[in-house]
This record gives structure tokens, sequence and C-alpha cells, in this order.
């Protein structure tokens, strides 16, 4: 498939349709069907003054933050997987073992290997973490970080961070027919399994966002 740069030219005709026209496809909601009355009462009916943890946090965990350093100096501290012994609440102790593998421990829990890699794209300042507990035959846990330029985002200088995780189904323990790397770890009852603590999963993160926010606006006024 050619994909053109970012600046085009793009024309409609180009445009990837598999040879349906928008129109036909069933339950969009556009203009071209709904006045500004209509869409107006949409709004306020799918919006709540308040909404269940599972609502917000039951598939994805989303994270975005401010923080006061270049955003290259951002990018490039988080590309480097050694970083997270520092920001992370509890990854330490990695070695590299090869292929761009890296083992550590998780302190979150007992006796608990974790695998990760770095996988940094410096066009995008994109960087994920694709890791494991306990193997690093299947990195199903990812987690994807992009920095942004502050300045055309937010109107000063420095970097936008945002975070997200996706929940895998090996998260949850009523998924049958998995691996037994993973059926394994889900069935040890030394300590908790990861999926356990998905609910908790944006207020760790959180924390280790201000972890990571803080050792950088502290290295780039003071370095």
């Amino acid at each position: 498939m050619l994909v053109r740069d970012n600046f085009g030219p793009w024309s409609k005709d180009s445009l990837v349709t598999s040879q349906i026209p928008s129109i036909k496809i069933p339950g969009l909601y556009t203009c071209e069907d709904h006045d500004i009355p209509d869409v107006s009462a949409k709004l306020k009916e799918m919006t709540k003054d308040t909404y269940l943890h599972e609502e917000i946090f039951g598939s994805y965990c989303h994270l975005g933050e401010y923080i006061h350093c270049p955003v290259d100096m951002a990018f490039e501290y988080a590309a480097n997987v050694y970083s997270l012994e520092e920001w992370s609440f509890s990854l330490r102790q990695f070695q590299h073992i090869g292929g761009g593998l890296y083992k550590g421990i998780e302190y979150l829990a007992k006796d608990t290997p974790i695998y990760i890699r770095a996988e940094a794209y410096p066009d995008s300042r994109v960087v994920d973490y694709p890791c494991a507990w306990d193997q690093g035959e299947e990195l199903w846990m990812r987690y994807y970080f992009r920095f942004i330029d502050a300045m055309p985002t937010l109107g000063k200088p420095g970097t936008v961070m945002l975070w997200t995780n996706c929940k895998h189904p090996y998260y949850d323990r009523n998924v049958t027919n998995v691996p037994d790397y993973i059926s394994n770890g889900r069935e040890r009852t030394d300590r908790k399994w990861v999926g356990d603590i998905w609910k908790y999963f944006d207020a760790i993160h959180r924390i280790e966002t201000m972890n990571l926010k803080a050792i950088l606006e502290y290295r780039f006024a003071n370095g």
C-alpha cells in the first residue's frame, strides 16, 4: 500500500473505501442526517455528571501530562529502557538478554520477572514498551507513549506526554484457552495476577506519570 508523506497531495480518489461509499454504511451520525438541535440533544444525552469506573477504565487506560522540558529530552529519556528503573514504581534491575529484550524484576508482585522492549520511533517521538510478566515469549502487555511539542499544542514550551494501555484478554482470569505461560502465571497462589489489579492501573500509572514529570523537570531546571 502506498502511503504519501504528511504533506500530500491527497485526493478523494486515493481514499481507502473498499468500493463502499460512506453513505451506504449504516449507523453513521453526521450533519447530513441530523441538524444542530438534534446533535445538541444527543451530546447532552451522552454526557454525564458522573461515570462508573468501568465506563472510563474498563478496556483502556489513558493518561496525559504536561512536562516542562524540551520534547526531545523527554523522548530520548523514555526511549532508554533503563529510565523505567527511575520513574516506574516497581520495575528494577534490567539486564539485556539479547535481541533488544530485557529482563527485570517486578517488585509489585512476589518473585515476578518482567520481560520488556523499548521500541522508539524518533520521527514521531513514539515509545512503545511491549512487556509481560513471567515470560518473554509473548509480550502482550503494551504501554504506548507519545511525546508532543507543547508549543503548537498548548501554546507554551515543553512536552505533552500521552500514555495508553489496552486491556488484553490475558488480563482476565475468566478467559480460557490461553498458553501455558499465561495459565501458569494466573494460577499462582503466592501473588496477585497482573489482571487482578487492572482497576488500579490508572492510579498507579498516574503516580508513575508524576515521577516521570518530576525527574524530567528537575533535571531540565538544574542540569
